[in-house]
């Protein structure tokens, strides 16, 4: 993450002292909020509400792109050059 504020402005947040990453982290308006988890928002979905059906595809479409780094990693993806199904 690269800061857009204070003495670090335009660095990485990791390549800043640790101390300034202690006391950042330690600071409240540094904070994320804690958002629900996708599966969790799903929760008592009937199946039938837009709103569900969209939080629905989302987390089918971040199965798909973990799978699809799965398959990276394995060399079975058709995106890699050096992979035994480039190109299909």
């Amino acid at each position: 993450m690269t800061l857009r504020f204070g003495k670090y402005k335009g660095q990485e947040f990791n390549s800043t002292p640790n101390s300034y990453q202690q006391w950042l982290l330690k600071q409240d308006w540094f904070k994320m909020p804690k958002a629900l988890s996708l599966h969790h928002q799903l929760n008592g979905w009937d199946g039938y509400s837009k709103k569900g059906q969209a939080v629905y595809d989302a987390i089918f479409e971040q199965e798909k792109a973990a799978a699809l780094k799965q398959d990276c990693r394995g060399g079975i993806c058709t995106c890699c050059e050096d992979s035994m199904y480039y190109g299909m």
